[in-house]
């Protein structure tokens, strides 16, 4: 068991077509709270979005009294531990979404915790989350820093360039993104069991820490100390999509050289980028491993005028896109 000395934040945004992916969720925070001695420590924050500006639900195949419930079962299963659950559920004519959630966490949260930690509904923490955040902050104390990010590490992901967040049992594969590459144990985007990755964490009998200097952030299972938040570092208002990209950009902007981001490179966490149940019950669509292509024409339209805010962000010209933008774009269909 682990007796924290610091306080935290688990904060994770719940689409209503990822409700059968969240059971799988709850069990991997499950498997990550039991090791909590101290329960008073740790704080959920959870949020069910049933918003269907950009997705519709297909109540054919689920009530919206199943949603709830299912939301409802998994706060108890947490409650039921010790632990105190903050939940809130967002409406069907909302413009709330992903980056809104994580953006609202960490500013409503950066003066309650010490640590502020993104989870995401297709993603386990590693058990040793916990012991591994604590042994970094003894460090980062003694040595003056407080303003960092921890990053667990991930199976093969992308190019090269994100080899720093790769763990060693998965470096020297090739990263593939072929149509049947989710199926493939070595990539990131594959499905892992909480058994599993316990397994290969477990042969570690201590943490292996590395850092970079720039940001490379993946956003499930990303730790964020609250003095960067309280520097300013956040999700910008502009951003309606591409949470991790809008905050690599502002920490890289507002930090500069002295960007932190910590990695503990053989401490695995599982992010299924390409869960089997990720993307259930979307009206006129049938795209369970949510591959963008097969996404509707709503959701790249919403995208791309995200994509439009990050090229603005960093080019430092032309106006934002907000929700207003999108609403006339949608009722033009």
């Amino acid at each position: 068991m682990v007796l924290l000395n610091n306080k935290y934040v688990i904060g994770t945004h719940v689409m209503f077509f990822e409700i059968e992916m969240y059971k799988d969720f709850i069990n991997g925070l499950v498997n990550l709270l039991k090791t909590v001695e101290n329960r008073e420590n740790v704080i959920i924050d959870l949020c069910l979005n049933k918003s269907q500006i950009v997705e519709k639900i297909d109540y054919d195949k689920i009530s919206d009294e199943d949603l709830n419930c299912i939301f409802w079962d998994g706060l108890k299963t947490i409650e039921d531990m010790g632990f105190e659950v903050v939940s809130r559920i967002i409406g069907e004519d909302e413009f709330y979404f992903h980056a809104d959630y994580r953006r609202d966490l960490n500013y409503n949260y950066c003066k309650k915790v010490d640590y502020i930690m993104w989870g995401e509904t297709d993603s386990f923490f590693p058990k040793e989350a916990f012991q591994a955040i604590e042994t970094l902050s003894e460090y980062t104390k003694e040595q003056n820093i407080h303003r960092y990010l921890l990053s667990f590490a991930d199976r093969k992901m992308w190019d090269s360039s994100w080899d720093p967040l790769v763990h060693p049992k998965y470096i020297d594969h090739v990263f593939e993104d072929g149509p049947d590459s989710h199926l493939n144990p070595n990539q990131a985007k594959s499905q892992m069991s909480i058994k599993h990755m316990n397994k290969i964490n477990a042969e570690s009998t201590d943490f292996d820490f590395t850092y970079i200097n720039y940001p490379k952030i993946s956003g499930a299972c990303l730790v964020l100390s609250a003095d960067l938040i309280k520097s300013g570092v956040n999700i910008p208002s502009c951003l309606i999509y591409n949470d991790d990209e809008g905050l690599s950009i502002m920490a890289q902007k507002l930090c500069g050289q002295n960007y932190l981001q910590f990695i503990c490179k053989n401490i695995l966490h599982v992010h299924a980028r390409r869960h089997a149940k990720k993307r259930l019950y979307v009206m006129d669509e049938n795209n369970p491993h949510s591959f963008a292509p097969d996404k509707n024409n709503n959701f790249k339209h919403f995208k791309e005028l995200s994509q439009h805010n990050i090229a603005n962000l960093i080019q430092n010209k032309n106006k934002f896109y907000e929700y207003p933008d999108l609403k006339k774009i949608l009722e033009k269909k």
